[in-house]
């Protein structure tokens, strides 16, 4: 299977992948820049050629990219929505440019309604679509949100308007978060639970569209719209509902990206999550 981290880029983005193979990840993801500020660092020809030449060399096997915290394509405010897109063509260069396999973003918020969110939010991603497609035709991968304030996106049938209301599909894919799903309302305890989200996203977008799932326990309980991720096992999903997740058929091929805390202090960071790992393969198993 493939199962992996949010890694570390801090010194250069090829730091990423060593991170990857310490822990023993065959997936990734990582953020280009910092994700709390507009400006996008330049990533020059001797960076790129660093992280391909790390990632040739090691077992990962798929690579994400997670947008900045800033970008919120559903704004009601047309400036915000426009530094959006700025902000996230840039992103998209450099992970096509590092030949990463998407670009994760969230679609943001809205505070006059959620029927205007959803439809600024496909507006603006139609046209980060129509800005990129010729030189940075990267997927765009769409995630969903955990639901609180007005943040749009966080159950399967608003993230199926979105959808339907998309020129450019193909373009387009998912990554279902699983602590933002159970803090949404969408339970994921057992095998029963995650044939209901499967069967449910299939009818309303299609499974070929989902193409990465983070993996989170969720640290607040179902419904509580609350977004903190626990360690796997740990939170009110719980060990059981992860392996129903893994084993799941039509799920088992997707890669994994865990986001949860690192397991101990800034020393314990590295060996708490090769033992999460370890558990996680275990639960795969």
């Amino acid at each position: 299977m493939l199962i992996g981290y949010h890694v570390s880029a801090a010194g250069g983005l090829h730091k990423a992948i060593a991170e990857a193979e310490t822990i023993g990840c065959n997936v990734i993801q990582l953020f280009v820049g910092s994700p709390q500020v507009w400006q996008t660092p330049e990533v020059d020809t001797v960076a790129v050629k660093k992280f391909k030449t790390a990632l040739s060399k090691s077992s990962v096997q798929k690579v994400l990219v997670h947008s900045a915290y800033l970008p919120n394509p559903a704004s009601h405010k047309e400036t915000l929505r426009r530094v959006s897109l700025k902000k996230m063509k840039e992103e998209i260069r450099i992970a096509y440019a590092i030949g990463a396999d998407g670009y994760n973003f969230h679609c943001g918020s809205n505070q006059n309604s959620n029927t205007e969110g959803v439809k600024l939010a496909t507006e603006t991603l139609d046209r980060l679509a129509e800005l990129s497609n010729e030189k940075y035709p990267i997927p765009l991968i769409i995630e969903n949100d955990a639901g609180a304030g007005h943040r749009i996106g966080d159950t399967v049938e608003e993230l199926a308007k979105i959808w339907r209301g998309l020129k450019n599909k193909k373009r387009f894919g998912f990554c279902l978060d699983t602590c933002h799903l159970f803090v949404s309302g969408i339970d994921l305890r057992t095998k029963k639970d995650i044939d209901a989200l499967v069967n449910k996203f299939d009818k309303l977008i299609g499974l070929k569209h989902l193409k990465f799932i983070h993996t989170n326990d969720a640290m607040f309980a179902l419904g509580s719209k609350k977004d903190r991720h626990a360690l796997i096992g740990q939170g009110h999903i719980g060990s059981a509902g992860f392996k129903a997740l893994f084993h799941h058929r039509k799920l088992r091929s997707l890669p994994f990206i865990m986001e949860t805390p690192y397991g101990g202090d800034s020393k314990g960071a590295i060996p708490g999550r090769i033992k999460e790992l370890k558990l996680v393969k275990k639960l795969s198993q």
